[in-house]
């Protein structure tokens, strides 16, 4: 009896774990561009595809400086803003800020790794 009410509690905090709403807040730091064999991009060609790729995808990125945008999502009720920091061979997209997103210094609403990444393969597939 004891074995499985051991076994139910380890597997009701399974399904609760499961269930958070939050992750560890990560940068996605040195993303190589993509190049190939007959393309070589410049930084300019960096900063167009990734204001192309913010577009698509409902991001406002405003130019900052040379080497750096900064990318602002809205959805609903949810603001996330990021850094992203380029050259000709790499970018980097940092966290900066977020509305609603519950940001707690250590972890952020789950849905933040998915805009980022969504946003990662955007960008690549405009630097091909």
């Amino acid at each position: 009896m004891k074995k499985y009410s051991i076994l139910l509690t380890a597997a009701a905090l399974t399904v609760l774990a499961g269930c958070s709403t939050s992750v560890a807040i990560r940068d996605f730091e040195q993303n190589p561009i993509p190049q190939t064999s007959t393309i070589t991009n410049s930084e300019a060609d960096v900063e167009k595809g990734i204001l192309k790729a913010c577009i698509q995808l409902g991001w406002k990125c405003t130019p900052m400086s040379e080497g750096k945008i900064k990318g602002v999502l809205d959805i609903r009720t949810h603001q996330l803003t990021v850094d992203i920091a380029y050259d000709k061979t790499e970018y980097s997209i940092n966290y900066k800020d977020s509305i609603n997103l519950n940001y707690n210094g250590k972890k952020i609403h789950r849905q933040y790794v998915n805009w980022v990444s969504n946003l990662i393969r955007h960008i690549d597939a405009e630097m091909i």
